[in-house]
């Protein structure tokens, strides 16, 4: 029975080829995308799946009320946490603990090149509880003793030329030298942790001792810089430990008043993918990027199973007599489903096999992008994934081909061999419009998103600032001295200025303290910066003056949206004034400056203090020659070296900078939502052609009849494409109010945004309209142009 099934099917995919190969085509490319997001969160779904142990192990993270935001929660605790939960409550077998501060951080921004390596101090424990095996190496002893450092068999392979790198010395930065005393082995999975080396806990202690690393981060107040993990013992319920941890929080945090911390347990494996938490200590992505790729998958198999859906029905004027003669010889109607069900699935895995393909293409253009390698993507390729896929096929194949299943089946023998042609489905309007003015609808609301954020990638690229970013080239410090090198630089004729900053404006990083004014306290940016920071990078002040190159402690200049954030009604009333920062330092407004952007475009202006602070300088901001940049790029990289002949250098163009954190953040989102827009347009004009083709099929006689009469061709093209015509208009009428309505819902939470003006809709409308009419015009003057006498010669 089944087989005969197949061979049916077959042959009538073999008999309609053109209809065959718009199906496959658009589930083919359908089917890849989705195979990719499938693999995407395979991969994704993995993270500490090897641990046998991980239903027990839970984060401790923390919310808290007095910095309220979009995530969900901070990943990060305080350190004496693990010790305080563990010492005095039951449920809690073991803690161990990871902070921040040696070497790079995993996010492959800002990396200090001469450090060779990333990752975190951790406790003894850390091994035992995350499962990892050591290749060299005594794992009870390796984070014992102070500046001792673990690291992974590939880093330690990258670093040493040898087999067994024991007890050899490697240097991190100004945090001192490490005695290697583990290598670990490669885990058979992967971890929500990433990292090359750990050090012992121990040398975290002892740097606080020797103030390299903040007192701070013992105590209490400090709840960014450490992650903390649990083992739960057997049977013990995790609401039952955060019931313990709301008794220390409200012990350690009950008597502030402007700090608390609301402690909650996340299980490791439902971290990746996970809520939106904030500190996160490893790559993986938040599940509300999942539905946002599965969204984006659905848009693009639904446009494809229109298609299916779509071309099928409109073909049942031909397979109505096969259906009635079926019907007529004994088929009863779950056999005539069974039927178009099996050619549907039939298609349906013929485009998995093309999609496999398409995949192999496709993965390293996925691989390409930022946000892959940012967060380490891999595309998981497994019997279990492709099993998966093809079960997602098989799926799709029946849902593109229940509804005309349905409809057939459904047809009475005697109808179906009279004319079919009576039969409506889904009112007036018919299933075959609405299908096509849904695929063009969508297809106009992508392509008008598109050209949306592409122009708000350009617009914050191009944008003017509020300072002069052009011919600024700057420079990590890497822990060198400002001063000595600036002067180095400044000797050299290829460099006009030179100033010290914490970081880049504009380039996606921002840091916040906490300004008491009038004992009012206020949330205010800050950035530190050296004494020619606003007059290199072409600030206008409006009040007072900048920092001089004589006392600059204790004196804060200031932007024009602070100083008004102060309660001073004009910029001259805030010079002199005086303000506590840390709750007890006094610092005297000497500046207000006009605004101008220090955050990204995405974000209004802000409160904003500079402050003189050169422990915390990290970059040198360069301005250069423009008429000879070559050369300034040689005497900067000459005077480093005669700074630092031991170190690398590592320098970028600020424009550079600010460019690639646009990128960064819309790049992938054009590129991705570009795809999918070509794609969807495609397969919209695949099925419309289908449609195009069949309709003036079904109409020759008509067409020729009337050339006889003495139609023209032009006439004869309108009348063919006029119905479909209205169509178009009719998708271009719903869509473009509906993505206008959208596209404001997301636009709205950027500060500097591009309009959604008549522009933007216009080129979305043509692109659409034109390759519609395109399609059409082309299948209907073909038609047009058909001889009669080919057509009534049986007539």
């Amino acid at each position: 029975m089944f087989y005969n099934y197949f061979k049916i099917s077959i042959r009538n995919i073999r008999k309609h080829k053109l209809f065959s190969f718009i199906n496959v085509f658009g589930l083919s490319f359908s089917l890849s995308i989705c195979l990719i997001i499938i693999m995407l969160l395979a991969d994704q779904f993995s993270y500490d799946r090897f641990n046998t142990d991980a239903d027990h192990i839970y984060r401790i993270n923390h919310s808290r009320s007095d910095d309220p935001g979009i995530i969900e929660g901070m990943a990060t605790s305080p350190l004496p946490l693990g010790e305080e939960l563990t010492s005095k409550y039951m449920g809690v077998s073991s803690y161990t603990r990871l902070t921040r501060g040696f070497g790079n951080g995993w996010v492959k921004l800002m990396q200090d090149v001469n450090i060779p390596i990333s990752g975190f101090f951790a406790d003894p424990s850390f091994v035992e509880m995350f499962q990892y095996e050591f290749e060299y190496g005594d794992p009870r002893t390796a984070l014992l003793e102070p500046y001792t450092v673990v690291l992974s068999k590939e880093t330690a392979e990258k670093l040493f030329n040898k087999e067994n790198p024991i007890d050899e010395i490697i240097k991190v930065g100004d945090l001192g030298s490490y005695k290697v005393t583990g290598v670990l082995k490669r885990i058979a999975g992967k971890s929500h942790i990433k990292f090359d080396g750990l050090a012992s806990m121990s040398t975290l202690e002892s740097l606080i001792k020797k103030e390299v690393m903040p007192k701070s981060l013992e105590t209490w107040t400090n709840r960014s810089w450490t992650w903390t993990y649990v083992k739960l013992e057997e049977g013990t319920i995790p609401e039952n430990v955060e019931k313990n941890l709301a008794v220390i929080s409200e012990e350690q945090y009950g008597e502030m008043e402007d700090m608390d911390a609301e402690f909650y347990l996340q299980n490791i494996r439902a971290i990746s993918p996970g809520p939106l938490v904030g500190n996160q200590i490893g790559p993986g992505i938040p599940m509300i990027f999942v539905y946002f790729l599965a969204g984006m998958a659905l848009v693009i198999i639904i446009s494809s199973c229109f298609n299916y859906t779509n071309l099928s029905i409109a073909r049942s004027l031909n397979r109505a007599k096969e259906v009635g003669i079926r019907k007529v010889f004994g088929a009863v109607r779950h056999q005539i489903l069974t039927q178009f069900l099996t050619e549907s699935v039939i298609i349906s895995l013929m485009a998995f096999i093309f999609s496999i393909g398409i995949v192999q293409f496709m993965e390293p253009i996925f691989l390409e992008l930022n946000f892959s390698q940012l967060l380490d993507w891999d595309l998981q390729q497994s019997t279990e994934v492709y099993l998966l896929c093809l079960a997602f096929s098989i799926a799709v194949g029946f849902f593109a081909g229940i509804v005309p299943a349905l409809f057939h089946s459904s047809v009475k023998a005697l109808q179906a061999l009279k004319n079919l042609s009576g039969v409506k489905v889904f009112s007036k309007l018919g299933l075959r419009n609405a299908l096509i003015v849904g695929q063009f609808g969508l297809s106009l609301f992508l392509v008008i998103t598109v050209k949306l954020i592409y122009d708000q990638m350009n617009f914050m690229v191009e944008s003017d600032y509020g300072f002069k970013a052009e011919n600024i080239v700057i420079v990590s410090l890497n822990n060198s001295d400002h001063q000595q090198l600036k002067n180095e630089l400044l000797s050299y004729p290829d460099i006009q200025s030179v100033s010290a900053a914490g970081f880049a404006p504009a380039a996606g990083t921002s840091s916040t303290i906490e300004i008491v004014v009038d004992q009012i306290e206020k949330d205010v940016n800050f950035f530190e910066v050296d004494e020619d920071y606003v007059e290199n990078m072409g600030l206008t002040l409006v009040a007072g003056s900048s920092f001089t190159t004589e006392i600059n402690e204790n004196k804060l200049v200031i932007n024009e949206k602070a100083s008004a954030n102060f309660g001073y009604p004009h910029p001259l009333d805030a010079i002199g004034q005086i303000v506590v920062i840390n709750d007890s330092v006094n610092y005297e407004v000497i500046g207000v400056l006009e605004n101008y952007n220090h955050e990204t475009m995405v974000s209004e202006i802000k409160p904003l203090a500079l402050i003189y602070s050169p422990d915390e300088f990290g970059i040198l901001q360069i301005r250069v020659n423009s008429d000879n940049y070559e050369n300034a790029i040689e005497s900067i990289e000459a005077a480093w070296t005669t700074v630092n002949p031991d170190l690398k250098i590592e320098h970028k163009l600020m424009s550079d900078e600010i460019a690639f954190f646009a990128d960064l953040m819309f790049g992938d989102l054009t590129k991705i939502i570009s795809f999918i827009s070509f794609l969807a347009i495609i397969i919209a004009c695949l099925g419309l052609m289908g449609m195009v083709v069949f309709s003036t099929q079904s109409r020759l006689k008509e067409v020729s009849i009337r050339k006889v009469l003495g139609a023209s061709n032009q006439a004869l093209v309108y009348i063919l494409s006029k119905g479909f015509a209205k169509l178009l208009l009719l998708a271009v009428l719903i869509s473009v109010p509906v993505t206008w309505f959208i596209n404001n819902l997301w636009m709205d939470f950027i500060a500097f945004r591009v309009d959604i003006g008549a522009g933007v809709i216009v080129f979305g409308v043509a692109i659409v309209a034109v390759l519609g009419l395109l399609v059409v015009g082309s299948q209907t003057w073909q038609a047009a142009n058909t001889s009669p006498s080919k057509v009534l010669r049986d007539e």
